[in-house]
């Protein structure tokens, strides 16, 4: 579950780190240690893993104890010379996503906070301002740095609020492919990449939309794509999609790994959020909209239900968004795609009350979308 969606420590690091022992409690190391039992054991909770075996006779321990150890190793200030330790950054991302998957939005701020308070002291926005490193170690930097935008721009677009670190401000090169890799990290990582470069579009396009309501005289001062330009990037984007990603949505190939087949249904939602809204910014017509949501629940239903369970929250919160836009959508055109946006909701939010046995956030959300169709006339 962790490699798949927010991969903060490199996979090496992840199998040897504390293979000897719990590290030495008052340091960093200790601290990113709690943090990611606390995600781990909140995803077994859950019964969210590929293979169920690792669970067998298992005694799950509390996902808060691990969390509540972490807050308390959190310190209160960190010098100049331990704020190079990565691993501080690792822990806020990952108490970051905790606060994310309980729906504790004001510790979710918090964690965010403090990563970025010590991104602007390090300038890890900045690979110009990075000591000499080996190119290891710069990889497992620019990782770190884009899984942690990732969250910000999926947090931004579900809870609206701003933009810490816009692509603007940032000069950080994704992780390199290495021939040392073998085929399936490879694979991971070409898919990885791909999700990054639409999580930036995404980016833009919140941009976009929010500007709609933007005072007339700032808006010489917005240097964001046009709509258009925007529509004509993710068009690109997918027509040049690998071959390799193209591969992982034939129903025949079970030739890839649990990751990569969890990355498949992680693209296709979120190449169907961002291109819904590319649309909207570009007032496209409804009809548009409305075939990606039917082509979209066409996939989405196909997937099998551990592809949710390790998305977890975030693929709930990407349902829910698909459900507000298309409604919103809707209302253009004289409404006269109204009816059929108001069926397609109410399919999402059956789709996403399936998930309320497995998942916390979707019980509350499959009623919100379940409210919003009732709302439509």
């Amino acid at each position: 579950m962790y490699q798949c969606y927010f991969p903060f420590l490199s996979e090496n690091d992840l199998l040897v780190r504390w293979e000897n022992g719990v590290p030495d409690q008052d340091g960093p190391s200790y601290l990113l240690l709690m943090a990611l039992c606390a995600v781990s054991c909140q995803a077994a909770a859950l019964n969210a893993v590929f293979d169920d075996a690792l669970l067998e006779s298992l005694c799950i321990p509390e996902s808060d104890q691990y969390f509540s150890e972490a807050v308390s190793k959190v310190p209160a200030r960190i010098g100049q010379s331990d704020s190079q330790d990565l691993d501080y950054l690792r822990s806020f991302g990952l108490l970051a996503v905790y606060s994310l998957q309980c729906g504790n939005h004001s510790d979710l701020h918090r964690y965010l906070g403090l990563y970025h308070a010590l991104v602007a002291q390090t300038g890890l926005h900045d690979e110009s301002r990075w000591p000499e490193l080996p190119m290891t170690e710069v990889d497992d930097r620019r990782r770190l740095f884009w899984c942690v935008y990732r969250l910000e721009i999926h947090s931004a677009c579900v809870l609206g609020h701003v933009v810490r670190l816009p692509e603007s401000q940032v000069s950080v090169l994704y992780p390199r492919k290495t021939p040392a890799m073998d085929a399936e990290t490879q694979a991971w990582t070409l898919g990885w990449d791909y999700i990054t470069d639409l999580f930036r579009l995404l980016e833009y396009a919140i941009s976009s939309l929010r500007g709609k309501n933007r005072k007339p005289g700032l808006v010489v001062f917005h240097d964001g794509p046009s709509p258009t330009t925007l529509l004509g990037s993710l068009a690109r984007l997918k027509a040049g999609k690998s071959r390799t990603l193209l591969d992982w949505t034939e129903p025949s190939n079970g030739s890839q790994s649990n990751r990569c087949r969890y990355m498949a249904v992680q693209i296709n939602c979120t190449e169907a959020l961002v291109n819904i809204m590319t649309l909207l910014c570009c007032q496209a017509p409804v009809r548009e909209v409305v075939d990606i949501v039917e082509s979209f629940l066409d996939q989405v239903t196909k997937a099998p239900l551990i592809m949710f369970k390790v998305a977890s929250s975030q693929i709930v919160h990407q349902l829910l968004g698909v459900g507000h836009m298309l409604l919103n959508a809707s209302r253009y055109d004289d409404g006269q795609l109204r009816s059929e946006a108001k069926r397609l909701v109410e399919v999402l939010a059956d789709v996403v009350k399936n998930l309320e046995h497995d998942i916390p956030a979707a019980a509350e959300a499959g009623e919100r979308l379940l409210r919003l169709a009732d709302a439509t006339p």
